[in-house]
């Protein structure tokens, strides 16, 4: 085994060291600029500065890192102290079986795109002008998606068709782009470079067609649509250039095949079609959240009130001319009863609209109601434009919106005047929220527990935003305007582009695997996987390498210990706590995203704990398990903390908040054992808290006796 050590230069000074014949020991000046070979098939332990440096510097080695720049010498801690850490790190590369190599091969080399609006339009051309065969798919009849409904573009007041049409007549010209519309993924196989897509594609009802609309005249069936009133058969000035029937509201009658008998057939079936590619792409856009919930405003109760779309439909349509309009930010959003968070671009879309009113009808009187007016980077100027027409803001969130003699009141506290307000209105128009295509994730296995994909993190082969060679784009990912959305889908298609280009991905990340000797089956581990990495396969756990994130979450939940993860087995964590502490120490398992960086910001700024705590990075809070605690307690062990990250906040989802669940119950099973459940301590920290960090170690030492 070789033992790299790297003297920082000049920090990292350590004479006479000897860890048995079968350690090669070799001192470099510095790594960060040094060239050091090292063999794929080899282990190493790797002593220098942070090991988040050092696996980039090394991310094809099967390496154990140990900082003792941070730990040690900036800390000024004692040699023995690096010497014990040193050899804890060899000693738990000794006793683990090594990291496996994981190969993927990119068989496809073709891409497919969920979702034809804006994101999906310039993510398709960018991946074709790059030589990609890209296949585009849309659930509806017509390309464009949210933005081909509109009218304009603010702030810029550009119209719609000067973002799409150019978009859709790229895609068009393209023989090397194949559309689906009318199209939606029914079922995916497959891994990261070769995935198999099961299409339903379902019936247009519209075999050939000249548009002369002759259908339209004799539909009876009226369909309400986002605001606009349109036919059963009815057409868009997107593409294709042909009537659709919208089964989902046709009658059947069939007065249209009557006047267009040889173009027409409400009889044709769903059409099942596969395809491949080696790549997937989001970009299903915008989806608003359903504002009837939000029941105090009125909404599929009263007409007049409706959302942001609706509104703009009927405004370009002519078929609504408001005299007095109250804009309500916020609908459903920031509230504990619906959507928690900000949707961001909530309360510029009301601004948008309120520019549309004041554009054709001036002398309209125009409220926007707000708890906070979040008009973000460029759009600022937006905003005060708007207060300078004339827009009366007003800082509160309406309680509710009534009827009282034939208008409609908004009732709301002005936060400016401490006034409660009654405003009579004819029109009451929500800036709901969004909320994730829930329904298209779960297709392709991914949960995003109700949370836009942008909080959903991997950083695994090669795919910043998503796990296993699937890539989200624009609104899909996260509320975004279309400038936003561009910008996005661009930089999701610079990934795809550099995976498809490569024949075959290595990862070397640590993976999850099964004994199936122990294994009962009890599918506590596909419970808990974050990533639907684990499967039944011929009444056997499987875990698949290209889903698994390495988390360790699996592996700590199995009561039969069946379930592991490379580099973090309880052969290699027994052995590293028995050698690296010793009675009265302080044992610290730290998550190596967020509580570990901590302690070295703590080295930097010469904050400084006890030389007794013994610092293990771990892939996350919830890999920790409980016979880990055990054992260092019957070491001697004088406290345990397990460092994590804050909620919501887990690089692996929802790992911290399984970590909290067993502190709950270990620490009954301490008390039921005897023994002191303030020995370990379960702690949020963030990459710079090193006070807290501090703080707490020095509690620990203080209570625990």
């Amino acid at each position: 085994m070789r033992l790299i050590l790297c003297h920082c230069n000049g920090l990292i000074n350590m004479p006479d060291l000897d860890f048995g014949h079968d350690v090669k020991i070799e001192w470099y000046d510095d790594l960060c600029k040094q060239e050091v070979k090292i063999s794929p098939d080899e282990k190493v332990v790797v002593a220098g500065c942070s090991p988040s440096i050092m696996e980039g510097i090394f991310p094809d080695v099967d390496a154990e890192f140990i900082n003792l720049k941070d730990h040690i010498f900036l800390m000024k801690h004692s040699l023995d102290k690096a010497r014990t850490l040193i050899k804890a790190g060899i000693k738990k590369a000794k006793s683990g079986s090594g990291l496996k190599r994981k190969t993927f091969m990119i068989k496809s080399k073709s891409a497919a795109v969920i979702g034809a609006g804006v994101a999906g339009l310039d993510l398709t051309k960018a991946l074709n002008s790059a030589g990609i065969k890209t296949y585009l798919i849309e659930k509806e009849p017509f390309l464009g998606g949210t933005v081909a409904k509109l009218d304009r573009l603010y702030p810029e007041s550009t119209p719609w068709s000067h973002t799409v049409l150019p978009l859709i007549s790229s895609v068009l010209k393209n023989k090397d782009i194949e559309i689906f519309t009318n199209s939606e993924i029914t079922k995916i196989k497959g891994e990261i470079g070769d995935y198999k897509i099961q299409l339903k594609i379902k019936p247009r009802g519209v075999i050939d067609c000249n548009n002369c609309g002759a259908c339209v005249s004799v539909c009876p069936v009226t369909v309400q649509d986002d605001g606009r009133i349109r036919k059963a058969i009815y057409t868009t000035n997107t593409y294709p250039n042909k009537y659709a029937i919208d089964f989902n509201n046709c009658n059947r009658c069939g007065e249209c095949v009557k006047i267009c008998p040889k173009k027409i057939d409400i009889n044709e079936q769903d059409k099942v079609f596969e395809i491949n590619a080696g790549a997937i792409a989001v970009a299903t856009g915008l989806k608003f959240y359903d504002l009837e919930k939000v029941e105090e405003y009125g909404y599929g109760k009263f007409p007049n009130v409706m959302n942001v779309l609706e509104f703009e439909r009927k405004i370009t349509d002519g078929a609504l001319v408001p005299k007095k309009v109250v804009f309500i930010c916020c609908a459903g959003s920031r509230d504990n009863r619906h959507l928690p968070y900000c949707s961001r671009i909530c309360c510029f879309l009301s601004l948008k609209e309120a520019k549309l009113v004041i554009d054709r009808y001036p002398d309209t009187r125009i409220f926007v109601c707000a708890m906070d007016m979040r008009s973000y980077g460029n759009f600022e100027y937006f905003y005060t434009t708007l207060r300078e027409s004339g827009v009366t803001f007003i800082k509160g969130k309406p309680s509710e919106v009534m009827k009282r003699n034939g208008n409609l009141v908004v009732r709301v506290e002005d936060l400016y005047t401490n006034e409660l307000l009654e405003i009579d209105a004819d029109t009451v128009v929500l800036s709901g929220g969004f909320v994730p295509d829930i329904e298209s994730f779960e297709k392709l296995g991914i949960k995003i527990d109700g949370n836009f994909p942008i909080f959903f993190e991997s950083g695994k082969l090669g795919n910043i935003e998503m796990p296993r060679g699937i890539f989200v784009a624009g609104s899909a990912g996260f509320p975004a305007g279309v400038a936003e959305t561009i910008i996005d889908s661009r930089k999701s298609a610079f990934s795809i582009i550099n995976l498809l280009k490569k024949d075959v991905i290595e990862s070397f990340q640590p993976n999850a695997y099964v004994n199936e000797d122990y294994c009962s089956v009890c599918k506590t581990c596909i419970s808990t996987c974050p990533y639907n990495a684990i499967t039944i396969e011929n009444g056997k756990i499987k875990i698949r390498p290209d889903l698994c994130m390495g988390c360790g979450i699996c592996a700590s939940a199995c009561p039969s210990a069946a379930s592991r993860l490379e580099k973090f087995t309880s052969r290699e964590i027994s052995e590293w706590i028995k050698t690296a502490t010793k009675p009265d120490d302080i044992l610290a398992l730290l998550c190596k995203w967020s509580a570990y960086n901590a302690t070295e910001t703590a080295a930097y700024l010469k904050i400084k704990y006890p030389e007794n705590i013994k610092i293990l990075r771990i892939p996350c809070s919830g890999a920790v398990e409980p016979h880990h605690i055990f054992e260092a307690l019957n070491l001697g062990v004088k406290g345990i903390l397990i460092g994590g990250c804050y909620p919501d906040a887990c690089h692996y989802a929802k790992g911290n908040s399984k970590a909290r669940t067993k502190e709950h119950i270990l620490k009954e099973t301490l008390n039921l054992l005897g023994i002191s459940k303030d020995r370990v301590r379960l702690e949020w920290i963030g990459k710079d808290e090193a006070k807290k960090f501090e703080n707490i170690i020095r509690e620990m030492s203080l209570v625990i006796k």
